[in-house]
């Protein structure tokens, strides 16, 4: 992986968990995400229509599936936050997502991993699956997987699959198009797919967040769709596999910011975890 590559990667995960800690304020984050789609499609139109690029007709398919992946994922993430807490949803959702990319990326798109490359993938899983973990106790350690069969692991595990299959999607469709007019469609059209159920089901708690966050959903906005951008540049360099395991860095980043901003502890869980993710990432880092 080439410096360049890392670089943007590591201003991705800036911004992404910038924007995640954003949303962490709001009364319903699944609101919040949604009025942030729509702010980022309202504040990048100019900028869209000025560095637009043809969109190929075969890349509509991709741009359309992707979308619908994200709006998936917003609404697993939502639903698996009302079932279960975060230490058992998060380690699962965002630890399986590399995991199945990989698997992904190997078998449909016919990637090749070095042998430290996927040491860093496992890495990065391993030190995912720790940061979240309440302590080192034998039931802790094996809590979210013994819980699989609950509807919050399963709504959790589908998050990871709906990542992988969004960033797998967008691999495939940089092919052929140029990074911003392809995640501007995509935010255009996750914001569509997802108007009904809120303006049906959410209106009360749509009016109610923006009232309340309106300047932290835009600053989320601009963050949200500049950190995305900067991973498809990413990805039309690299592996797609190596890119979804990477920018998993952004935990590392939220992890600190907790501390720092919300004073959150930083035990030995979130040490030991980051330290997991940041020698998978210097594993994959030195991939060519």
């Amino acid at each position: 992986m080439s410096v360049q590559v890392l670089a943007l990667l590591v201003c991705a995960g800036l911004m992404h968990s910038s924007w995640n800690l954003l949303s962490k304020e709001g009364k319903d984050r699944q609101v919040f995400i949604w009025l942030a789609i729509c702010s980022a499609c309202l504040i990048f139109f100019f900028p869209f229509l000025l560095f637009y690029q043809p969109v190929p007709l075969h890349v509509w398919p991709l741009i359309a599936l992707s979308a619908a992946l994200e709006a998936a994922y917003y609404l697993l993430l939502g639903a698996a936050y009302r079932y279960g807490d975060l230490s058992l949803v998060y380690p699962l959702a965002r630890g399986s997502a590399p995991l199945f990319v990989t698997i992904i990326a190997l078998t449909v798109l016919g990637e090749r991993l070095s042998l430290v490359g996927g040491l860093g993938i496992l890495l990065i899983v391993a030190g995912i699956y720790v940061i979240h973990l309440r302590a080192f106790a034998w039931q802790e350690l094996t809590a979210p997987l013994r819980r699989l069969r609950e509807p919050a692991a399963l709504l959790a595990v589908l998050c990871g699959l709906s990542i992988a299959g969004y960033s797998t999607v967008d691999k495939v469709g940089l092919l052929s198009t140029a990074p911003l007019p392809y995640i501007y469609c995509v935010f255009v059209l996750s914001a569509l797919y997802l108007l009904p159920y809120m303006l049906l089901a959410r209106q009360a708690a749509v009016r109610a967040e923006w009232q309340a966050h309106a300047p932290r959903i835009i600053l989320a906005a601009i963050l949200a769709l500049l950190s995305y951008l900067l991973v498809l540049l990413a990805l039309r360099q690299t592996e797609v596999s190596y890119i979804a395991s990477a920018r998993e860095l952004s935990v590392v980043f939220a992890a600190v910011m907790g501390t720092v901003l919300l004073h959150e502890s930083f035990g030995r869980q979130k040490l030991i975890g980051s330290l997991l993710i940041f020698f998978g990432i210097l594993c994959i880092a030195l991939q060519p």
